[in-house]
């Protein structure tokens, strides 16, 4: 995972306020290039390529879901873009479900 992937995705699940070369966080909306490509919706945290089926887009959304516990589920097959095993369009908005976890123990490290 790139530097700036780890730094902005762990303060956008920390909530915090973050900005690193193309990608930003209010600690509420995850931004590439402007662009809104994760936030929060109550409990939730909903993520899209946002019509930019890029490398960079795909990177720093499996790294939002590598820090979360999800392991890296987008990925590209013949131009084709996946969430986990399910092609999606570009501009689909996929929510994400964090796995359980025991009390007290967190994936995301500051």
């Amino acid at each position: 995972m790139r530097k700036v992937t780890r730094d902005v995705c762990n303060a956008f699940i920390n909530r915090n306020r973050r900005s690193v070369g193309n990608t930003s966080t209010d600690g509420d909306v995850l931004l590439l290039h402007g662009n809104r490509i994760a936030w929060r919706e109550g409990d939730r945290i909903m993520t899209t390529l946002a019509g930019w089926p890029t490398v960079t887009t795909r990177e720093r959304l499996n790294g939002l879901c590598e820090l979360l516990g999800l392991g890296r589920p987008y990925h590209q097959n013949r131009h084709v873009q996946y969430f986990q095993d399910n092609p999606i369009n570009s501009t689909d908005i996929i929510p994400l479900v964090q796995p359980v976890q025991p009390a007290g123990w967190s994936s995301v490290t500051a």
